[in-house]
């Protein structure tokens, strides 16, 4: 018998998903577990199945709409059958209830532009009052209406934004003014290099560059996705609702850089590679099992702590972000945290995770180093209560038992919920943080 196929609810929150690719066409014949259709949610791609041995009807939404969970898609059954009273149904639920939304047409350009309401007048600057008089002539700065002496133009110069001093008569640059030249561009044929009316009147532009510049890009509309839709929904519901503040540290990561290169010469045979990143996450874990109040989520009620360390490591996508978690982080060994965080994030970028691998992180880890961002504050990942903002690993001026020298340095910046963290309990967590960085080997400790 013939009936809708629906949009699947793939996370018990999703409430809308994007139809993003059809995978067969009207009239095509399914078996049991075939692939119809690809529904892309806030976070991950999935595929439709069918669960029976059907011939698919009729296709009711195009790719690229967006249609609510449990309203139908398609209309299966088998050949041959009568789908009109379907059709009409399905009309009627359009009409009535949360229809498939496609992307809105493009602004017809040559449809004017609303009118837009007089500006009130302004009112008029209030008047400044009168400076002292200057030297007749002089157009170079002053200070409280004083000529700066000549003496002083050196210093002047250093800090004055402007360019350097061009002189020039009254006349001659309100002449130039009006002639949108560039008092700099022209050569004074008075006392001193002083430019006088005549060298404006006399001064030539400079020929256009034969080598013509390309068009300006037209303006461009990007449809937000669902998952820009839902990041911009949680993380202003995160920056409105959390009191945060920030704790920032510089750590010495000089034994961080030895012990990465022999670990990573340790598992050279095992296929498996340890990144700066993977030692961060690592210590961050190891903290968060040594201050278990930082491992902790906001409750109107109660503050909950914790029992498993999950820390979420946000992933960049060409649409938005995703934050894989790794749970027990804590518990698992260096090669371990490797291997998974690969996994994750190779799948998170195949938009291939179940919603199971990316929420419910207590804390998360973003890290820009890799873009020779040496410091950042990150906005709170819900229902964590913190984030640790990492920057680049870089050599830096330092100083050694009282002596210049060279080492590696790296920036965090950790963004706290001041309901759950207090500035000395971030404290304490960041000097756990640090115990491990500068001194990697207690991370091999499980």
């Amino acid at each position: 018998m013939a009936e809708f196929l629906e949009m699947p609810q793939a996370t018990p929150t999703m409430e809308v998903g994007t139809l993003a690719e059809w995978k067969v066409t009207e009239g095509t014949a399914l078996n049991p577990q075939d692939v119809i259709a690809v529904v892309e949610t806030d976070k991950a791609a999935m595929d439709v199945e069918v669960f029976d041995k059907v011939v698919l009807l009729k296709l009711l939404c195009e790719e690229g709409d967006e249609v609510a969970a449990g309203f139908p898609i398609a209309i299966i059954g088998q050949q041959g059958e009568d789908i009109s009273a379907l059709l009409d149904q399905f009309s009627t639920m359009k009409a009535s209830g949360p229809a498939p939304s496609s992307a809105p047409a493009p602004a017809n350009e040559d449809t004017p532009a609303p009118a837009k309401p007089a500006a009130a007048p302004a009112k008029a600057p209030a008047p400044k009052p009168a400076a002292a008089p200057v030297q007749a002539g002089w157009t170079g700065p002053t200070y409280a209406g004083k000529d700066l002496d000549s003496s002083l133009m050196e210093t002047w110069g250093s800090f004055h934004v402007e360019g350097p001093r061009v002189r020039i008569s009254p006349l001659a640059r309100k002449l130039a003014e009006s002639k949108g030249i560039d008092p700099a561009t022209i050569q004074g044929s008075g006392p001193n290099g002083r430019i006088v009316k005549a060298d404006v009147e006399s001064h030539k532009a400079p020929a256009a560059a034969s080598v013509g510049l390309p068009a300006p890009r037209a303006d461009e509309k990007v449809r937000n996705s669902k998952m820009r839709k839902v990041i911009a929904e949680r993380l202003k519901e995160s920056y409105l609702d959390a009191p945060v503040f920030f704790l920032t540290a510089n750590l010495d990561c000089d034994r961080l850089v030895a012990f990465r290169k022999d670990l990573n010469a340790q598992l050279a045979d095992s296929g498996v590679k340890v990144s700066y990143n993977d030692l961060t996450v690592a210590a961050v874990a190891k903290a968060l099992r040594d201050v278990p109040a930082v491992n902790a989520t906001w409750g109107e009620d109660a503050i909950t702590r914790l029992g498993s360390v999950d820390v979420g490591v946000a992933v960049a996508l060409p649409d938005g972000l995703i934050t894989p978690v790794i749970r027990q982080a804590d518990r698992k060994s260096l090669p371990q945290l490797a291997a998974e965080t690969r996994d994750l994030v190779s799948r998170a970028r195949e938009r291939k995770l179940d919603a199971s691998e990316y929420s419910g992180a207590s804390f998360s880890v973003s890290n820009l180093g890799m873009m020779q961002i040496e410091s950042f504050t990150a906005i709170i990942n819900p229902p964590g209560s913190g984030i640790l903002a990492v920057g680049a690993l870089q050599q830096e001026p330092v100083v050694k038992d009282g002596q210049l020298a060279v080492g590696w340095r790296m920036r965090v910046t950790m963004t706290c919920d001041h309901r759950v963290i207090d500035g000395a309990l971030g404290a304490e967590f960041l000097q756990a943080v640090r115990g491990y960085i500068e001194n990697p080997l207690r991370i091999t400790v499980l």
